[in-house]
């Protein structure tokens, strides 16, 4: 029941990421009509009346997948629309037509002051027939913050955890770790582009602990026994193929397990920023995916 409870609280801090006066957060759930429930975060920006931002679904999970939002809002009508308008990344073997996008809009909804969204939603594949519909149920940042102070405090103040498991426990860096796009083991994260080239950028973003990796682009050698420093490694990749598959080795696990590079991904449009997780000899795969 504890590790539950522990794993909730990272959840819910996942959504704590920074913003300025005119970004707003909420991290949540979907409730599909036959039940089933994915976590949900957006973040959005509004100005003039349109609202831009992005959504994660299944965050952290095999289908994680990020989707650009566009929107309207009235301050008259204190009315909040938006849809999901295409793919930036999913996890999903799929292709992006296959998509389901969410639309939606909540009423008495007011910038700064809504602490919860609770709206109905109807799911559209991008020819617009429509494909699955349900409910968000998703809580502002602000009231997400207080829930994690409780229960941080109720955490600390309990006698049924030991002290060394409350060491161990610290919520700022399970909010990086879940905030945090991760590069898992014989998993493909496919990323969709309309640019000609991308930076990808490679680095050691936390103690340095001598990690290597051999990257491959194509099947060709572009970074070899590469040992991560907090130095940036910046590489241009020019997108001239429908796929450009790119193929990270963890050559070993340094002085702290696992193999944990950051690997950033620049479009113009677009920053992707994953983390590895690897051992020894295991691989993973992002495919940029060339869009018309």
């Amino acid at each position: 029941m504890i590790k539950k409870y522990i794993f909730i609280s990272a959840l819910l801090i996942s959504s704590c990421f920074s913003f300025s006066q005119e970004n707003y957060g909420f991290i949540g759930v979907i409730k599909l009509n036959d039940s089933t429930s994915i976590s949900y975060k957006i973040e959005l920006t509004p100005k003039n009346g349109v609202v831009k931002g992005y959504s994660v679904t299944d965050l952290g999970g095999e289908h994680e997948t990020r989707s650009n939002i566009f929107g309207e809002y009235s301050k008259e009508k204190k009315e909040l629309s938006f849809r999901e308008t295409g793919i930036v990344y999913t996890k999903s073997p799929v292709s992006q037509q296959d998509f389901c996008f969410i639309n939606t809009t909540s009423k008495g909804f007011v910038f700064g002051k809504t602490k919860t969204i609770k709206a109905n939603f109807v799911g559209l594949f991008s020819d617009n027939t429509q494909c699955i519909n349900g409910q968000l149920f998703m809580n502002s940042i602000e009231k997400v913050e207080n829930r994690i102070e409780k229960v941080s405090k109720k955490i600390n103040n309990s006698n049924k955890i030991n002290d060394s498991i409350k060491q161990k426990i610290n919520l700022s860096k399970m909010m990086d770790s879940l905030n945090m796009n991760i590069l898992r083991k014989n998993q493909t994260l496919s990323v969709f582009s309309k640019a000609s080239n991308m930076k990808l950028i490679v680095y050691d973003g936390g103690k340095l602990d001598e990690d290597k990796i051999s990257i491959t682009l194509n099947d060709k050698p572009l970074l070899m026994n590469f040992e991560a420093k907090s130095e940036k490694k910046i590489l241009i990749l020019n997108l001239k193929e429908k796929k450009t598959s790119i193929v990270i080795k963890a050559l070993n696990e340094g002085s702290i397990a696992p193999n944990t590079i950051v690997v950033e991904l620049q479009d113009g449009n677009n920053t992707i920023k994953a983390l590895s997780n690897l051992k020894t000899g295991e691989t993973t795969q992002i495919d940029i995916l060339k869009e018309n």
